[in-house]
């Protein structure tokens, strides 16, 4: 009788843990899908402020695409082998890659015979040059720059290009400086 009552409580303290684990394999699925959740929307926040101000964007952005060539993915793998969470999109002709870089979210574009064109990164104000907000604010005393610049690397450009986007009297305005505080034109 005691060997029963061994067995059944043996047997009821298996189905028990068993069972826990169960709940918490589902609850790490759920927090992995909420990740997920997370940075998809995280995704679509740096695609919306990377092509703001744009011309031709109607709003829509880049289309979503996984037939990229293969000279443009094996460019991409070769400029940033330690890229994660890639995206690929299509926008104006161009392949875009949207990716993580360390904690920054990154778009690199490339033409479809493999050259990069630049990429942006969302950056916040305080790694804004200190010379461009001074220009900023002497050329238009009343421009409020917005808390996400874009910083734009481009390999035919020697110094890095930052577009701030401003706004006067309610009127959103993007301008163009490079990292000496000189202010450029800067077209896509």
């Amino acid at each position: 009788m005691k060997n029963i009552l061994l067995l059944f409580f043996c047997i009821t303290v298996a189905i028990s843990l068993s069972a826990q684990g169960n709940k918490k394999d589902k609850g790490k699925n759920k927090g992995k899908e909420k990740s997920e959740q997370t940075s998809a929307d995280t995704w679509q926040q740096h695609e919306k402020k990377i092509w703001a101000g744009t011309k031709d964007n109607d709003g829509g952005g880049p289309k979503p695409s996984k037939n990229q060539p293969a000279k443009v993915r094996a460019a991409f793998q070769r400029d940033y082998p330690n890229a994660s969470g890639v995206q690929w999109s299509k926008y104006r002709g161009d392949w875009t890659a949207t990716f993580r870089r360390g904690p920054l979210w990154s778009t690199a574009v490339y033409h479809a015979n493999g050259d990069r064109r630049d990429t942006r990164t969302s950056v916040l104000r305080p790694q804004l040059p200190q010379i461009i907000l001074e220009k900023i604010f002497k050329k238009k005393p009343d421009a409020e720059p917005d808390d996400v610049i874009i910083k734009i690397e481009a390999p035919k450009s020697i110094k890095d290009i930052f577009r701030i986007k401003t706004n006067v009297d309610g009127n959103a305005k993007f301008l163009f400086y490079n990292s000496d505080g000189v202010e450029v034109t800067y077209e896509y």
